[in-house]
């Protein structure tokens, strides 16, 4: 029994040690998995904001496609701990003929949203997101599509410095 409560005290250890190993970036890279495997590369550009480019690879499926996204991320307990928001847009094409009727368009355009939380250690860059989209055109069968939660890795490729307070108490000689 005491085991069990000594958990909230080791978790409240770990989250107080945190701020020492998170790192925010300006750029980073990796791989995404959702419906496939995907690659995905995130680019800070100020205030919070990043812009994220995600390539949707035919390793699972026949479709091909990218993603441009603008996120808007807010701190949660630490530095390296952040929630985001966000919205884009997607461009999915076929990568084998299709059989369907000379109808049939399998290009799809659309909008996508995003949420998710993300945390940073070191140069270690995690993310579980969800990210629905709503297609405008092509012939899919379902317009909206929820694409359930990724996962995503990516490496810090370079790293951005905290930012220097405004005020100070002493000067420097």
């Amino acid at each position: 029994m005491k085991n069990i409560q000594a958990i909230p005290f080791a978790l409240a250890l770990i989250t107080m040690t945190i701020p020492a190993f998170g790192q925010k970036y300006k750029t980073a890279a990796g791989v995404r998995f959702d419906n496939g495997l995907n690659l995905t590369v995130q680019q800070y550009i100020s205030n919070g904001w990043t812009a994220e480019g995600i390539l949707r690879t035919p390793v699972i499926g026949n479709k091909m496609g990218a993603t441009v996204l603008a996120e808007k991320h807010h701190k949660i307990i630490t530095r390296g701990t952040n929630f985001y928001v966000g919205g884009g847009a997607h461009y999915y094409w076929q990568t084998k003929a299709s059989t369907e009727a000379p109808l049939y368009n399998p290009n799809v355009f659309g909008l996508s949203g995003i949420a998710g939380f993300e945390f940073t250690l070191g140069r270690i860059n995690l993310a579980v997101d969800w990210k629905p989209e709503l297609h405008l055109t092509g012939t899919e069968d379902n317009k909206f599509n929820w694409n359930g939660a990724s996962i995503s890795a990516r490496y810090i490729i370079e790293k951005r410095k905290p930012a220097t307070p405004k005020w100070k108490f002493w000067k420097k000689k």
